[in-house]
């Protein structure tokens, strides 16, 4: 790097006022709540740092500042809140709970967080990548929670005699697979018309738990 701009960059981050925690925290809502609003606007391909931060009133800088990159501002808008959803979960999960009471609990907490926050959820489980944007790379299944959270109580159930007998994270995925179906086909195929999701995703959730149970 040239002095004068090593120079230059030092002075120009000296000059810059160092935030509260509170400060950045205010910052990093509204720029996501103006990421958020731009999402339901304009749809995922269409957003550009700028437009987040002329929405916000702030600079592209600052978005760079707190998220690194545009991708990573778009991905917490649903990341946080199915964090939280996780934990939440685990919690609930613990204790003397029956493996399939433990499944019927994912799979209403899954049914509900789909239809209650409609925006994380087709931002985290229906988002359709535009072909513009590179691919990311595939994470390993160890890695996701929730899907953790399905295998390992199908697992629990297997090793008490409750849970049919077959690979646990094919299982885990069919039962994943089932409801997350449920939820998207009435989103992917409106034209048709098709029963309301109050009516389809009890009687899913009841069918998978019928299906994975040892009768």
């Amino acid at each position: 790097m040239k002095p004068l701009m090593h120079i230059f960059l030092i002075a120009l981050q000296m000059a810059r006022p160092v935030l509260t925690d509170e400060q950045r925290q205010t910052t990093r809502r509204k720029i996501r709540d103006a990421a958020s609003k731009l999402y339901v606007e304009k749809g995922l391909a269409d957003i550009s740092a700028r437009a987040v931060a002329e929405k916000a009133g702030v600079s592209v800088g600052t978005i760079y500042a707190h998220f690194g990159n545009l991708t990573a501002l778009m991905q917490s808008l649903w990341k946080e809140p199915l964090s939280r959803l996780l934990e939440d979960l685990e919690k609930v999960l613990g204790g003397n709970k029956s493996p399939i009471a433990k499944l019927e609990i994912l799979l209403e907490t899954y049914a509900d967080f789909a239809t209650s926050h409609i925006g994380i959820y087709r931002g985290a489980f229906l988002y359709i990548r535009p072909e513009s944007h590179k691919q990311p790379a595939k994470v390993s299944l160890e890695e996701d929670r929730l899907f953790c959270l399905f295998r390992d109580t199908v697992i629990e159930g297997q090793q008490q005699g409750l849970v049919r007998k077959g690979d646990p994270n094919m299982l885990a995925q069919t039962l994943w697979g089932g409801l997350h179906g449920a939820i998207a086909l009435p989103q992917n195929v409106d034209r048709l018309a098709l029963a309301k999701q109050e009516e389809t995703l009890p009687f899913m959730i009841k069918a998978l738990l019928e299906w994975i149970s040892v009768k």
